[in-house]
């Protein structure tokens, strides 16, 4: 689970390294017996999965693709709280309790998912105990993904936030339109426009 910084690099999250996953598969049988029935989508790009406000009742491992979680204003103005390329779990809150969710995910790029209830999650939580930790971890890395956003957003500049954001997303860059990292930076893209002319003429 993930969402630029000038300070010292963000812990990893070992629930979205792949090697985390098979480790799991080939260590528990019954996670192994499951994994193969769990429900593969495929959602084309503009597909929202879950909207702002509905029931947050499953997450999704994206397989391949490319999505966006965004707040939408009460004057209808979308703010981008973070993106999710392949590999990463995205979820509307907090597995595994279903309370509404506070964002919209939408596909970006065509999607292959793989989808898990809360409902199999909670069941999984009982029957292989060393998920707890494990999603335990992944909330506390999310956590500090969102202090780490806040505190960036309050304190930086746009210039520096653009700086954090290529050194922790460059390899998005050339998949991302420029409204949509403008939207994420919190300034409009003109503005964004600027910034980047400005740091090539001091190249």
């Amino acid at each position: 689970m993930a969402d630029g910084h000038t300070g010292p690099a963000n812990p990893s999250c070992q629930v979205c390294d792949p090697a985390t996953l098979q480790a799991l598969l080939q260590a528990q049988p019954t996670l192994a017996a499951l994994w193969p029935t769990l429900p593969r989508r495929s959602h084309a790009a503009g597909t929202e999965l879950l909207r702002v406000g509905e029931a947050s009742t499953r997450c999704w491992l994206i397989e391949q693709g490319l999505v966006r979680m965004y707040y939408l204003s009460d004057q209808g103005v979308a703010r981008n709280r973070s993106f999710h390329a392949q590999g990463h779990w995205v979820a509307g809150g907090l597995p595994t309790q279903s309370l509404p969710s506070p964002c919209t995910i939408e596909a970006l790029e065509p999607l292959q998912t793989v989808e898990l209830d809360f409902a199999t999650l909670r069941n999984l939580r009982q029957q292989v105990p060393c998920l707890q930790p494990l999603l335990e971890e992944a909330l506390g890395y999310l956590f500090a993904q969102h202090a780490q956003r806040e505190a960036q957003l309050l304190t930086l500049s746009p210039e520096a936030r653009y700086r954090a954001f290529l050194a922790e997303h460059a390899a998005l860059l050339p998949r991302l339109p420029q409204h949509q990292v403008a939207s994420y930076l919190g300034i409009s893209p003109v503005s964004l426009s600027r910034i980047r002319a400005r740091m090539r003429g001091d190249a």
